[in-house]
Parts: structure tokens; C-alpha cells; sequence
């Protein structure tokens, strides 16, 4: 939008923040694709309780047999030489990490399940997903988040707008700096600790196109019931009720509930004169995603990249190429792209 003011051209500013998995990584370690379920034992185990003759105690091993027998069934669905392993490991108090391959990676078993319409495996996938996230944040203040609500003041309604493709709560409000977040569901039920909006709050549109762990669906009468309070523990769902997470897997089909956000998130898109996008990586896998902000962006929209490498200047300079190269691709109308591999904290620290 341009208002006309004499000989003057005003130009109305629209920004867009894009959060995916590295940013949430950044903040408190929270499981980037590759290693999400994977790495569930390795992030999420403690240290093994020392029995008689130096070994771990029957106790401890019954323990966390019966706590993570659910990536046992996983590993199991998997192939043997993964629970076999990881069955190993735990008998013998190691690490479990296994060298998973690209073809194991989630997204792409979420593809070979979605396509056989195995609902069973998907449901597993989805419980270790919640359990996972989880179980990596119940703790967690996510401090460079924080960071970037509190630069958030200053600016006024309409001027930002910001995506997040994680499921985690982390990217909160912040009523003292007078910073809301709204989510633009129409939720039944508000938790009251959330969206605590008044008149001196300005309500910046967060929206999430995978859905988020606060927000939990009735699947018995398909209505998304509630936003709940920010910290979600990994008891918060047992799955055995019909009450779970609204959150899309790669590859499942979104329903007509989240329809309002992708909507939305045109004309935000078509607005934009700049886009940041922090730990996100525009997947192929993506395919709406992409195809969303190819189609929408305008000529003119700026963008930065801001991603995470350290090693020498030499390759830093090819890594910044292979990026700058790949979103040409995406983006190929896009003049302005500018590549930043310093991170997110590096980009808190710049602002």
C-alpha cells in the first residue's frame, strides 16, 4: 500500500519472520528433522543407575524399559538391527546413537506410511514426536526467542507478521513489553494465562502452518477445543483419550480447520516487503509451503537468510553460495537475497 502525500511516496512496511526446527535448536536443542524420534532415547534418557558389580541396575533397566517402550516399537517397526542395538546399548549402559539414513529420516517414513494408510505407524510417530519435543522443552526458558519479542517494540500492528513451522511453544507473547501473539484460531475453550490481550498490546499474527502442541483437538467431536498453557509437558496428551495435539506430520493432508491460516497467510506473503527467515530450510517435502510463498511473493520483497555454519571462511563463502543458489531457485523472481550464516543468535545480536 503507498499513500500520496504531496510529491512524496510513503511506503507501508511489511515484514515477515520465518522460525523453522534450527531456530528452536538454537535456543534449547529442540531436535532438528533428521534426528527427531531418532535421537528421542539419546536426548531424552539419564544417566543409568549403577547396581551390584558395576553394572546397571536391573531396576533402572526395567525402568526405562517400561519408559520408553514406545521407541522400542518403533525401532521394531524399523528393521531388527535397530532394536537390536539399541536393546544392546541399553543392557550394557551406552549411548544409543544410531547412523540413520536419509530413507529413515521421518519425513520420508511418514511418506511410505501416509501412502499405505498405515494410521497405526503414523500414530506412533506422532506420540514419539510429542514426547521428543517435549520432553527437550519442559524446562526451557528459550531465551533468544524472548530476545526477539522484546525487539518486536516499536513496531506497530500490520507491520509484522511471522510463521512458525514448530510444533513447540517457545515463541511466546510478552505482556510487559506489550507483545501478543494471535493465532487466528478460533479456539473454544482459552487457556487464561494465554492471549492475555488489552487495550495497550499489539497483536503481531503468529501463524502456524503445522500446528502447535498448545493447541489440542477433540477428535471425538473434530473441534479444536483448547489453547493451552504454554508449557506442555510430554503427560500433557496420553493419547488414549480423544483429546491430541494439532499438528501435521510431513506429508498429512491439513484439514479444513487450519484452511483460515493458509488463507491468511497469502495476503501476508503478498504484502511483504521484507522476509527473515532463521532455521528454516524450505524442505522439498514442503511442497504447499513452497509453492504458498513462490507463488506470492512480490519481485520486490527482500529477503534474508539467516543459517548456521561454522567452519572456515572458504567454505562459509561456498555455503553461502549453495544458499543464496537454492532460494534463486525457490524464488526466482526475487532480485534481493541475502545469505547471513551467523545464526540466530548472531542475528539477535545484529538487530
Amino acid at each position: 500500500m503507498r499513500l500520496i502525500l504531496g510529491s512524496y511516496k510513503v511506503v507501508a512496511m511489511k515484514e515477515l519472520y520465518i522460525f523453522g526446527a534450527g531456530a528452536s535448536h538454537a535456543c534449547c536443542r529442540t531436535p532438528l528433522g533428521k534426528d527427531l524420534v531418532w535421537n528421542y532415547f539419546e536426548d531424552t534418557s539419564t544417566m543409568y543407575e549403577i547396581g551390584h558389580g558395576g553394572g546397571p541396575s536391573s531396576r533402572d533397566l526395567d525402568a526405562k524399559n517400561k519408559e520408553y517402550q514406545l521407541f522400542g516399537d518403533f525401532l521394531k517397526s524399523m528393521g531388527g538391527r535397530y532394536y537390536e542395538y539399541w536393546q544392546k546399548c541399553m543392557g550394557e549402559s551406552m549411548m544409543f546413537s544410531p547412523e540413520v539414513e536419509k530413507h529413515h529420516y521421518i519425513d520420508e517414513v511418514m511418506e511410505v506410511l501416509n501412502s499405505k494408510g498405515d494410521e497405526q505407524g503414523i500414530k506412533l510417530i506422532k506420540k514419539l514426536t510429542v514426547e521428543h519435543i517435549t520432553k527437550m522443552t519442559d524446562e526451557v526458558q528459550g531465551t533468544l526467542y524472548k530476545q526477539f519479542v522484546q525487539n518486536l517494540k516499536g513496531r506497530r500492528q500490520g507491520e509484522v507478521a511471522i510463521f512458525s513451522f514448530n510444533y513447540d511453544c517457545l515463541l511466546r507473547e510478552d505482556s510487559q513489553s506489550g507483545i501478543g501473539f494471535d493465532y487466528l484460531i478460533p479456539f473454544d475453550v482459552i487457556n487464561p494465562g494465554n492471549l492475555s490481550k488489552n487495550e495497550k498490546t499489539v497483536n503481531f499474527p503468529l501463524i502456524k502452518l503445522n500446528g502447535s502442541l498448545d493447541w489440542a483437538i477433540d477428535t471425538s467431536t473434530n473441534k479444536i477445543s483448547r489453547l493451552c498453557a504454554y508449557l506442555v509437558t510430554r503427560n500433557k496428551y496420553s493419547f488414549e483419550t480423544s483429546v491430541e495435539p494439532y499438528i501435521f506430520l510431513p506429508h498429512q493432508k491439513k484439514d479444513g480447520f487450519i484452511k483460515i491460516l493458509w488463507e491468511r497467510a497469502v495476503d501476508e506473503i503478498s504484502e511483504a516487503t521484507k522476509m527473515v527467515v532463521i532455521g528454516y530450510s524450505f524442505p522439498a517435502y514442503d511442497k504447499d509451503v513452497i509453492r504458498l510463498f513462490s507463488e506470492n511473493l512480490k519481485a520486490s520483497t527482500e529477503i534474508e537468510v539467516i543459517d548456521y555454519y561454522n567452519n572456515t571462511d572458504v567454505l562459509k563463502v561456498r555455503r553461502m553460495t549453495e544458499i543464496e543458489r537454492r532460494y534463486r531457485q525457490l524464488f526466482p523472481n526475487v532480485s534481493k537475497i541475502d545469505v547471513f550464516l551467523d545464526g540466530f543468535q548472531g542475528y539477535i545480536d545484529g538487530v
